[in-house]
């Protein structure tokens, strides 16, 4: 099939959430890789670093903060009328787009077949991070049109589907559960003496990490509460986070507070090649979601198998899904939300145990190896697409 992808945000991955990038290139990567004609359209924020084995096309933007959200839609709209023109398509599919109705008005006009993945639940989302209300109007209006209009949504976890039925009312029959994937050639066990020396680490330290972008519901200040608890009782302890977000101003100034800064590395935002590296330089891996509202649940936690893809352990807050995954492989631990002290438990009785944490370690790869790499996630939207009508 020839399919035209569209992805809204800045590929190079510096203006937009890492993972977002990291999503829709594999996807499209994957696709390629199973022998469809594939064409990412993305706003021209800057050219991708890497090589790929598709085409993309940057669609004109002006650099103004505001003007850039208006004009992208409208001009990707004229260069998918064209590209259709010129090379025929098969299906336009999306990453979940919040101001546009551009996809869907193309295959409309065109008679193509429209699908898109859905992230999170928007709704909810948006209140949390403090979003006005006009602004959550907005969103909502052009999530139910895509939505009830598009010919079938993925969704990344199980909960995902049921609040788009209940709020925007689209059938169930729409909609599929289909979790992210990982590359796991790239996200793989490494030597660790290497790894340290890269990322100039001491190999006399043990490392609790996280990886991602800094959202209200990351929950970062409880694994900073934590802190001191592990520190009392394993000293050589560092934390290492890794991402970058408008969020996560205030988890420097929390560490003072705590007394931990010494302890605490904060990398900012770091290139995807990156990525893997650190996740080997883990003792374990934390993906510890916030409870309120539920937040957490809607997450598909790449990073959570990017660790286990690394061999590394993990410790997770439930969210149905991603931590089920964690559960039934005895890969890590899943702990309540927002309990700094079942997190430092946890922390402590990992690291405590290098032996067992290297068994979780090994058996998250498995896992992944067998249910979870990119090729898994698009063999099954593939087969739902085929199904669909």
């Amino acid at each position: 099939m020839k399919i035209f992808v569209t992805f809204g945000g800045d590929i190079t991955g510096r203006l937009t959430t890492p993972g977002g990038v990291v999503h829709v290139i594999e996807v499209c990567r994957n696709l390629s890789a199973l022998g469809h004609q594939v064409t990412l359209f993305v706003p021209n924020y800057g050219v991708y670093p890497y090589d790929v084995p598709f085409r993309i096309v940057y669609v004109p933007i002006p650099h103004v903060r505001y003007l850039r959200t208006i004009s992208f839609p409208i001009n990707l709209l004229l260069v998918l009328a064209f590209s259709i023109f010129k090379h025929g398509c098969d299906i336009i599919y999306e990453n979940d787009i919040s101001h546009s109705l551009t996809g869907i008005i193309v295959a409309r006009l065109f008679r193509k077949r429209h699908f898109m993945t859905i992230h999170g639940f928007s709704p909810e989302e948006m209140k949390m991070g403090g979003h006005s209300w006009l602004r959550l109007k907005i969103v909502e209006f052009f999530q139910r049109l895509n939505y009830r209009l598009s010919n079938g949504l993925f969704c990344v976890t199980p909960l995902i589907v049921e609040k788009v039925h209940s709020y925007y009312k689209v059938p169930r029959n729409k909609m599929v559960f289909i979790f992210n994937g990982v590359d796991a050639d790239l996200c793989r066990p490494m030597n660790r003496d290497e790894v340290f020396n890269i990322l100039n680490l001491s190999p006399r330290k043990n490392y609790v990490g996280f990886i991602g972008y800094l959202y209200p519901w990351s929950g970062l200040e409880s694994l900073i509460e934590a802190a001191p608890k592990v520190i009392s009782k394993l000293p050589e302890v560092s934390f290492i986070i890794v991402g970058h977000g408008h969020w996560g101003e205030h988890l420097q100034s929390l560490t003072l507070k705590h007394q931990v800064q010494d302890n605490f590395l904060f990398t900012g935002y770091q290139p995807w090649d990156m990525i893997p590296l650190y996740c080997n330089a883990f003792d374990v891996g934390i993906t510890p979601y916030v409870g309120e509202k539920g937040i957490g649940r809607y997450r598909s936690s790449m990073k959570t198998l990017e660790y286990m893809a690394a061999g590394t352990p993990v410790i997770i807050t439930h969210a149905e899904g991603v931590s089920d995954i964690v559960e039934n492989a005895g890969c890590g631990i899943v702990i309540p939300s927002d309990d700094s002290n079942a997190l430092a438990n946890a922390i402590t009785k990992i690291i405590g145990n290098p032996k067992k944490g290297q068994e979780m370690g090994e058996s998250g790869r498995d896992v992944v190896l067998a249910n979870f790499t990119w090729n898994h996630t698009v063999t099954r939207m593939i087969g739902f697409i085929e199904n669909v009508s």
